[in-house]
């Protein structure tokens, strides 16, 4: 974590609950999905978690992603759930903006062991969930559990992101797409510009994790908030997310989260 990137998002972040926010459409996303008081049941993502934890299982990662060299490891299950990043309140943010924005199909770059895609899949039950991971087998491990839960909206799919995204984001078919992987200043600005040519200024939202990880990543999140294309950019200290919709009034707002 960016201890001085912390920081300025703190003096800079002004309001909670959406105070401060004046477009309607962003005070009501505020309202039902970042600070959403309605009751959600959070079960499948959450006991999923709780079972990876206790597992005795190996299983042999390849090293992908910022650090990655292609290289394969063994690694205890318990120690990846350890350091899921798509936890606590912000997994549960990931199922209220995948149950308030109801897209027909939903994008994850970053299955891991499939945490954040199980907040998504039970916050859009009638979405169709693809979620890519570079690792055969921590992609089987999530594919074993997404069957145990019984979840059946999800389609997962193993590649590097690079070899992937360009054909994978067409226009218009993602209605909301959350990078989870690959933390580099050059891949998640090569992201957001393709994930920003299929947007073609429409209803697509963006979710960048660990936006805050590094100098490298909070340089790339600050670039995407200059971006003319990024119409509204919301951040909430380890996720940025970006909306493309032209007829939102741009505007770029920090907050307390």
């Amino acid at each position: 974590m960016d201890i001085l990137f912390t920081l300025r998002h703190l003096i800079k972040a002004g309001h909670r609950n959406g105070h401060g926010v004046h477009s309607p459409n962003i005070f009501q996303f505020y309202e039902q999905a970042i600070f959403s008081k309605e009751e959600f049941d959070y079960s499948n993502a959450e006991e999923s978690l709780k079972l990876f934890k206790q597992s005795n299982e190996t299983i042999n990662v390849t090293s992908a992603g910022a650090k990655g060299d292609g290289s394969k490891h063994p690694r205890k299950v318990a120690d990846i759930a350890k350091s899921s990043s798509s936890y606590g309140k912000y997994g549960r943010l990931l199922q209220r903006i995948a149950h308030y924005l109801h897209p027909d199909h939903i994008l994850e770059l970053g299955t891991s062991l499939g945490i954040g895609t199980l907040y998504m899949a039970s916050g859009s039950p009638l979405s169709l969930v693809t979620t890519v991971e570079a690792c055969p087998e921590t992609s089987k491990t999530a594919e074993r559990n997404f069957r145990r839960v019984g979840i059946d909206n999800i389609i997962p799919k193993v590649s590097n992101f690079d070899d992937i995204i360009e054909t994978l984001i067409a226009p218009g078919r993602f209605g909301l797409i959350y990078v989870d992987g690959n933390h580099t200043y050059d891949a998640t600005l090569r992201y957001y510009d393709i994930i920003n040519k299929a947007a073609q200024g429409g209803d697509c939202v963006a979710i960048f994790d660990d936006i805050n990880w590094s100098r490298g990543m909070s340089k790339a999140w600050d670039e995407i908030c200059k971006r003319p294309d990024t119409i509204v950019a919301i951040e909430t200290m380890r996720m940025g997310i970006v909306f493309f919709n032209k007829k939102l009034t741009k505007n770029i707002y920090v907050t307390r989260f």
